[in-house]
């Protein structure tokens, strides 16, 4: 049994750590049990967090408003990248293109668990990584080759999570690694270990979700095979890439996982191309309908180049950098952005895909029809994490940050230390559930780790643990987290046009999510153990 004197600090917590949590249990309800909108949750959610920040956390509301605009601007990576990628999406799918790209997809494997495989394991990787985004551009191909609306949405969902530290350019480890001067070839390292394993759940987990049971007996082996692949390859770019190049981790590895599944079929003695089907005659070129992929690829791979993206980062320099408030300072990095470069692509192939006016003003009525939830919802979460962040602190001497014997008056504090107290020694085996609610709550990887690096360096501490192996572990939660996440799920809803369908794909993603983040937690503890 746990000491008193532990007992009456968590009976103390447990009032502050209630109310910490409740605009997530709020949101969640409202979308799994209520059926609601991921945006109107947001909203709702955002509204709520401000209330608490204000009025038990003694947060000013100039300051909560503060935090939301920072969150806004940190959505960007994200919001935007939503907003300009249905553009393109949408461009794609009003002029044939996507269906041109799911026939051709039907030709390369006819078997629904290799498409699952080939595209939400291999190319999903590969897209997430360049900084493109799977949960817009593949659910309609999804529904074009026959799976239902639920599927669409959650296979890009979950495809988006085995390699999320490696998503956008590395963005999500980058960004910390950068901002609290960690080792980025450890941190990458470490995070790589985990993914064999987590890849290979994800990928049995999307047949489940695609067709049940039976879709995962008919499915094993190619599951198994773009798992594993995805993750070793991963720990093997990790360790031969300088740790400058990390970006392109993931860039290598989605396209060693298409390789090795169309290897797969050379193997079992299928063609790599079913003879008997033929891309029907009117349908646009496979070549151009991909242009606007294609040139986006190259694109993100050029800015990927160091010298390349000091260069570009130059050319506005301090015209993009926002002061928040005192110290706090959001550097936009514009021309080094993947949405910025979605815009340019899809602008620069327009006059090869768009076939009229007509059709050019169908395209934009359809895209803000579609975008502005999505887009909305994504900067609202970034909002809603960026006011806990900021809950409790003031503007001292210039500065941001908690006045003396304030640093527990925060709302991500109360929740970390409810969980160490509550935990343990047991704490390593469920620190990754942080990694699942900060994710679950922005919709980013990038904003949890970055919003539980202090909670977690002063739990590590105290219990004397190793702070990467456990920073680490909750990043890979975090990227569990996508599957489940209100904002990419929003996002794929919104591009077939299925919003409301959002709770039905949490609950279904749900239990996947939470199995990996526990497995997380046990290999963690296996690996502080050493």
């Amino acid at each position: 049994m746990a000491p008193y004197s532990t007992q009456a600090i968590i009976v103390d917590l447990l009032p502050s750590f209630l109310l910490a949590i409740l605009p997530i249990l709020v949101i969640f309800v409202g979308l799994v049990l209520l059926k609601q909108s991921g945006t109107l949750m947001g909203v709702i959610g955002w509204v709520l967090t401000v209330l608490i920040a204000v009025f038990f956390f003694s947060t000013s509301p100039e300051i909560a408003l503060l935090a939301s605009f920072n969150g806004l601007l940190a959505s960007f990576g994200i919001s935007l990248m939503v907003l300009f990628t249905i553009l393109q999406v949408t461009m794609m799918d009003q002029t044939g293109a996507i269906r041109s790209i799911s026939e051709f997809f039907r030709l390369i494997a006819a078997e629904p668990y290799e498409q699952v495989m080939l595209l939400n394991v291999g190319l999903g990787s590969f897209l997430v990584s360049i900084g493109a985004t799977p949960v817009t551009m593949l659910p309609p191909i999804m529904l074009a080759l026959g799976f239902s609306p639920l599927a669409a949405v959650a296979l890009p969902c979950l495809g988006y999570d085995p390699l999320t530290s490696f998503s956008l350019l590395a963005v999500p480890i980058t960004l910390p690694a950068q901002v609290f001067n960690l080792d980025l070839g450890a941190l990458g390292s470490t995070i790589s270990f985990f993914l064999p394993v987590i890849s290979t759940g994800f990928a049995l987990g999307m047949l489940f979700v695609a067709e049940g049971l039976s879709g995962v007996r008919k499915g094993v082996v190619p599951a198994l095979v773009a798992g594993l692949t995805l993750g070793f390859s991963a720990i093997l770019f990790v360790h031969i890439l300088p740790a400058s190049a990390i970006g392109l981790v993931g860039v290598f590895s989605g396209l060693a996982t298409i390789a090795i599944l169309l290897l797969l079929r050379v193997v079992q003695g299928k063609p790599i191309v079913v003879r008997q089907a033929q891309m029907p005659p009117d349908l646009m070129p496979i070549r151009r309908a991909a242009l606007p992929w294609l040139l986006l690829v190259i694109c993100c791979i050029v800015i990927s180049i160091p010298a390349v993206a000091s260069w570009l980062h130059e050319l506005l320099g301090p015209l993009q950098v926002i002061t928040v408030v005192a110290d706090r300072k959001v550097d936009l990095r514009l021309l080094n952005q993947a949405y910025t470069w979605v815009l340019v692509s899809t602008v620069a192939t327009a006059p090869f895909m768009v076939r009229s006016r007509e059709e050019g003003h169908r395209i934009l009525s359809c895209w803000l029809r579609r975008a502005w939830a999505p887009t909305l919802a994504a900067a609202v979460f970034f909002a809603i994490a960026y006011v806990m962040d900021w809950s409790g602190q003031s503007v001292i001497d210039g500065a941001l940050g908690f006045a003396a014997g304030t640093s527990d008056t925060n709302m991500n504090a109360v929740i970390g230390l409810m969980l160490a107290m509550t935990f343990g020694v047991a704490f390593p085996a469920f620190s990754p559930l942080l990694g699942l609610f900060g994710a679950f709550v922005s919709g980013s990887e990038a904003s949890s780790n970055v919003m539980f690096h202090g909670i977690l360096k002063r739990a590590t501490g105290v219990l004397d643990l190793d702070f990467l192996t456990v920073y680490s572990g909750h990043a890979v939660a975090g990227g569990i987290a996508s599957g489940i996440s209100p904002a990419k799920i929003v996002n794929a809803a919104a591009v077939i046009d299925q919003i409301g369908i959002e709770g039905d794909v949490i609950r279904r993603c749900v239990p996947i999510a939470v199995v990996l983040t526990l497995v997380t937690g046990a290999m963690l503890v296996v690996m502080l153990a050493r």
